[in-house]
């Protein structure tokens, strides 16, 4: 788990959890992000290398080991879960207001992505 390789920046507030994905606040501040919740899906994100961002850094983009299982499936699309705050899930979120947003790809069944968030996404109207 953790284990990452790419473009990791070493900025911003807030208290984050190792390996979950977050945000960027307009505060400056990074907190988990959810697909139910439109600001917190469209923001820039990145994943937590640690809990301090300043000194722990954040992973814009590359690859990263989750510590959550999202199948085994190589190469499908991830999407934040809308039901767990910091997670990726291979099921698009799909209820009413649920943010649609590729985040990467599935690598393989070690739990291994290729983080590189999307900068389109679509809010559902169910």
């Amino acid at each position: 788990d953790d284990d990452h390789n790419g473009d990791v920046v070493y900025f911003g507030g807030g208290s984050t959890t190792k390996g979950d994905i977050c945000y960027l606040q307009s505060n400056g501040e990074w907190a988990s992000a959810q697909a139910n919740a439109e600001n917190s899906s469209t923001s820039l994100l990145a994943i937590a290398l640690g809990t301090d961002p300043d000194t722990d850094g954040m992973l814009l983009r590359g690859m990263y080991t989750l510590d959550h299982d999202v199948g085994d499936n190589q190469g499908v699309p991830l999407y934040l879960s809308d039901g767990t705050a910091g997670q990726a899930t291979i099921t698009p979120p799909a209820d009413n207001n649920d943010v649609v947003r590729v985040i990467g790809y599935n690598m393989g069944d070690d739990d291994q992505i290729w983080f590189c968030p999307d900068n389109t996404w679509v809010v559902v109207s169910a």
